[in-house]
C-alpha cells in the first residue's frame, strides 16, 4: 500500500493544542462599598511596590494594578483587578 493511500484512510484531525490564556481576574466592586470603605486596590498602596522603580518587589507585572488603570476600569464597568498578594502597610 502506498503512503498516500494510508494517509487518506486516516481521519483528518486538526491538532489545536492551545495553551490556556493567562488573563487577569476582574472582581466586581459595588460602587456604594467603594465610596463607603477605604479600599486597598492598587500597587501604590501595597508594601510590595517599590516606588523608586515602579515595580513589584515580588516580580509581578504592576501595569494592570496601578491606581490610574484601576480607577479607569472601575468607572467604566465597576470592576477591578485585585492583586492576590496585596499587603497593606
Amino acid at each position: 500500500m502506498s503512503m498516500s493511500a494510508i494517509q487518506s484512510m486516516q481521519p483528518n484531525k486538526k491538532q489545536t493544542h492551545r495553551k490556556p490564556r493567562k488573563s487577569i481576574k476582574l472582581d466586581r466592586v459595588n460602587p456604594a462599598d467603594f465610596r463607603k470603605h477605604n479600599m486597598i486596590y492598587s500597587c501604590e498602596q501595597c508594601s510590595h511596590f517599590d516606588e523608586s522603580t515602579s515595580h513589584c518587589t515580588l516580580g509581578y507585572q504592576s501595569s494592570l494594578h496601578r491606581q490610574a488603570i484601576q480607577l479607569q476600569r472601575f468607572y467604566s464597568n465597576s470592576h477591578m483587578a485585585f492583586c492576590r498578594f496585596l499587603e497593606i502597610d
